[in-house]
């Protein structure tokens, strides 16, 4: 299964399971949460794409307490352990990793 495999099968149905997708807290799906970087080429300055979390579930709209990184099976867990880390730290939640 590839990344989006992984989501579709097994990540959303568990995140919905938990209680997640009711009408207080939501699950954002492959969400841009900060701008992206400015970058200047001679004259001419263009925005590259922001950063992209595969989830982040909010407890309410302005409230974030999560970021969930999915891989594909062919990869390990950890491989997106850093990610994860450096997405918490932007959104400035503590990070609590587990694998």
């Amino acid at each position: 299964m590839n990344e989006a495999d992984t989501c579709r099968r097994l990540i959303t149905p568990k995140i919905q399971a938990s209680g997640w997708d009711d009408d207080l807290h939501s699950i954002a799906e492959q969400p841009i949460f900060t701008d992206g970087r400015i970058v200047v080429q001679g004259s001419r300055a263009r925005r590259r794409p922001g950063k992209r979390a595969d989830y982040i579930l909010r407890y309410t709209r302005d409230f974030p307490p999560a970021v969930v990184e999915a891989k594909s099976d062919e990869e390990h867990a950890a491989a997106g352990l850093q990610q994860a880390k450096d997405y918490a730290a932007i959104l400035d939640r503590a990070f609590k990793g587990e694998l």
